[in-house]
């Protein structure tokens, strides 16, 4: 979810010498800190790193144990991967950045070879952070290197079709749901608890790592998902944070099942306003909501199948009004692509469906980066079968056409075989809490919009929103301003006034 931003190097300038036997001496205090548990709950136990350390970096990786279940003295522990990138002063401050991670189901570290092009990533993007104060990162149970495994393999086999005709519909959730009863079973087999997958246990664990870490308070950086977990970390505990910052605010009031509708149309609404107020987007591509909408009505009525991708990623789909859409939200949902987005219409309109095409999202369930079993757990539990039918049809009626981008959505298909928790109440209000928040939201993002920002905004008191007019989703990705604030936030608690002038810029349409 995070891609390399500008350095921004320390300005105190060390020799390489003096600086490795510093952090070396900061592993081993730690180590030596750290090693017995914090509490009976949660034990931090040293290991090897399972990346590689930069030359003139320092980092402290092993595994934390977290009881399985909080409610049973004599519960199994589970143990989560740990890595803490050491800061680079001498003495750094005790409240250590917490990183929590999107998804839900998504690793901070990556998987396989991606792993050390990840952490290259991370040791940049955290550098302005780790002048102060050290970075933790970890992944959540069930995710990729905790225990325990909740990938469902058996979806593996649930594949694009690589031959030109796609599978039909129904063709495709027959496999679906014979690939997830499968999984729930073997992983029920294996004594795995779905009920042990939720928002307020991974904000419990979060918890646990930082205490068993020796962090009394912390600092939290949170994007996408994770927003929502640590506003759980406020609800629950929130004396024990200094500051946080979400990107991308996923608050626990909302639900994205029953608002699929207005998240597409409200994304789009921003791309046709944007297009018809600058003078070269509207000369460019005149009347483009209406050309869009009529694009959408052709293909609903008839369909087109399409072969994309290369040798390696070929697939065959069919482009429907409902996937044109999912589509053209896929590509605004990257800051780096909405410019091109008027383009991408443009030649779908005109008959040419292959760049709208290649941006169709994939139509299967089943994806190598994702803790399958977590997400099905999470989702069910909190957005699924939480969302109440006659409001999921009225936005769908009310922001007709884009109702149709939930036409193919599996998640009832599989919230039907999956033995997902029950979500409380009370776990729907909004947070309040005095701790110092930074919002920071993108005017086009089509996952979590900034009016969800403003939404948890309203019970922060002391909260700062800002807006960044030509960007999506992860807002830090894209914005080097942004990641800026977010720094200038964890070390000062507050912004300027005048921080980040460029945001309310909107973007620079291409133009054939």
């Amino acid at each position: 979810m995070l891609t390399a931003l500008s350095p921004v190097w320390p300005t105190a300038v060390r020799s390489a010498l003096t600086l490795r036997a510093v952090l070396a001496m900061a592993v081993a205090t730690m180590a030596a800190l750290w090693t017995g548990p914090a509490a009976a709950e949660a034990r931090f136990t040293p290991g090897p790193c399972w990346f590689t350390v930069p030359e003139g970096e320092a980092a402290l990786c092993g595994t934390v144990a977290v009881p399985e279940r909080r409610d049973r003295p004599n519960s199994r522990s589970l143990r989560l991967p740990v890595a803490v990138l050491l800061s680079t002063a001498r003495q750094p401050a005790p409240d250590p950045v917490l990183f929590l991670e999107g998804g839900p189901g998504a690793s901070p570290f990556g998987s396989g070879e991606a792993t050390e092009e990840r952490m290259e990533v991370w040791w940049e993007l955290s550098a302005p952070f780790r002048r102060a104060r050290n970075l933790i990162l970890f992944d959540p149970r069930g995710v990729g290197r905790a225990e325990p495994d909740t990938d469902c393999r058996e979806l593996d086999g649930v594949a694009p079709t690589r031959g030109t005709r796609p599978l039909t519909r129904e063709q495709r959730a027959a496999l679906e749901r014979a690939a997830v009863s499968a999984c729930a079973a073997r992983l029920t087999a294996a004594g795995l608890d779905g009920t042990q997958f939720s928002t307020p246990v991974a904000a419990e664990d979060a918890l646990d790592i930082a205490t068993a870490l020796g962090a009394q308070r912390i600092n939290l950086f949170a994007v996408s998902y994770g927003t929502r977990v640590g506003l759980e970390i406020l609800r629950r505990q929130g004396g024990r944070v200094r500051t946080a910052v979400f990107d991308s605010v996923y608050p626990p009031d909302v639900n994205a099942q029953e608002e699929a509708a207005w998240l597409a149309q409200r994304a789009y609404r921003r791309l046709f306003d944007d297009c018809a107020a600058n003078r070269g987007c509207r000369s460019a591509f005149p009347d483009l909501e209406k050309r869009f909408l009529d694009l959408v009505e052709r293909l609903d009525r008839n369909p087109v199948d399409i072969v994309v991708g290369d040798h390696e990623t070929r697939r065959a789909l069919r482009l429907t009004g409902g996937m044109a859409i999912a589509a053209g939200l896929e590509a605004l949902a990257i800051s780096e692509a909405v410019p091109l987005v008027p383009t991408i219409i443009d030649r779908a309109a005109r008959g040419q469906y292959a760049t709208l095409a290649e941006w169709a999202p994939t139509n299967w369930l089943g994806d190598p980066e994702i803790a399958d079993g977590l997400v099905f757990s999470t989702e069910c539990r909190e957005s699924v079968n939480s969302a109440e039918p006659l409001k999921r049809a009225d936005n769908a009626r009310r922001y007709a056409p884009y109702g149709l981008v939930a036409t193919d959505d599996p998640g009832q298909r599989v919230c039907r075989l999956w033995p997902a928790g029950h979500q409380e109440a009370a776990e729907r209000l909004p947070v309040a809490s005095p701790v110092p928040v930074l919002l920071l939201s993108g005017a086009y993002d089509p996952v979590t919009p900034p009016e969800w920002g403003d939404r948890a905004a309203a019970t922060l008191p002391k909260s700062r929103h800002l807006v960044f007019r030509a960007a999506s989703h992860i807002v830090t990705s894209s914005e080097d301003c942004a990641m800026a604030a977010a720094v200038t936030f964890v070390e000062q608690e507050s912004v300027p006034a005048t921080v980040c002038p460029g945001a309310a810029k909107p973007p620079v349409f291409e133009r054939p």
